[in-house]
């Protein structure tokens, strides 16, 4: 389960020219300022070592994302938390202190699927270059983005956004040699306040497929301890918005 934490949206986004790139990625539930998202998400994990379920809440904002597992009952009560830095952190019931998960665990396994998941493709990554293209038989803008540190996990991401609806289909995520790592497309069968929101995102990999999907979208201004690594023993699936105490 390490890193499944991660499977809902992360950074907040960056100021960029490209309204339409800022509108997927709003799509996707990367928001601004102290609006955040909390859904619950379920994954379903396909590949050689056979199948695996999971569900959890997450609540991402403000960069930073907290989730707590809700299933299997094995590992229900573990608590993550992704800060706006990269840095990932797990903890469960009986350690002490947070427990750092390393940039090498999030380029492989469950790690990968929740890294993937979570990146922005604003914040990190820069337009390098854009052309038309096409998705599932619709027009596209399709961006090539390329990673502005070399702290950040992929090299380069190309990315689909339809011209009719600013909605980002389909990603493809690359390593420094080239290499076409994984691919990642989205449907948006959610609603918030009357736009298409993330549903569903697919991840393929050469051995494994991972279907993830989002229910229950809440959006809010949630409380900053939330947020705090110190503080991550405390509960997320009871989080209510700001607006809702």
């Amino acid at each position: 389960l390490l890193a499944f934490f991660s499977l809902t949206p992360l950074p907040s986004l960056a100021a960029d020219p490209d309204p339409a790139l800022i509108a997927a990625e709003r799509a996707r539930g990367i928001l601004t300022g102290n609006t955040g998202v909390k859904w619950t998400v379920n994954v379903h994990s396909e590949g050689p070592d056979g199948t695996r379920d999971a569900k959890f809440v997450s609540i991402s904002q403000g960069g930073t994302i907290a989730a707590e597992v809700l299933e299997p009952t094995e590992a229900e009560g573990r608590r993550y938390l992704a800060e706006s830095d990269g840095k990932m952190w797990f903890w469960k019931p009986g350690l002490s202190r947070p427990v750092s998960v390393s940039k090498r665990q999030r380029l492989s396994g469950d790690a990968a699927i929740g890294d993937i998941a979570s990146t922005s493709y604003v914040d990190g990554y820069k337009v390098e270059g854009q052309e038309d293209g096409e998705v599932n038989g619709e027009a596209a803008t399709v961006y090539t983005m390329e990673a502005n540190s070399l702290g950040d996990t992929y090299k380069q991401i190309k990315y689909w956004v339809t011209k009719g609806g600013n909605l980002g289909r389909k990603a493809e995520f690359y390593a420094r040699s080239g290499t076409l790592l994984r691919t990642a497309t989205m449907e948006y069968g959610n609603s918030v306040n009357g736009r298409p929101f993330l549903s569903k995102m697919v991840i393929k990999d050469s051995s494994r497929t991972v279907t993830v999907r989002f229910s229950d979208p809440e959006i809010g201004s949630f409380p900053d301890d939330l947020f705090d690594r110190d503080q991550l023993g405390g509960g997320v699936s009871r989080a209510k918005t700001k607006a809702n105490r």
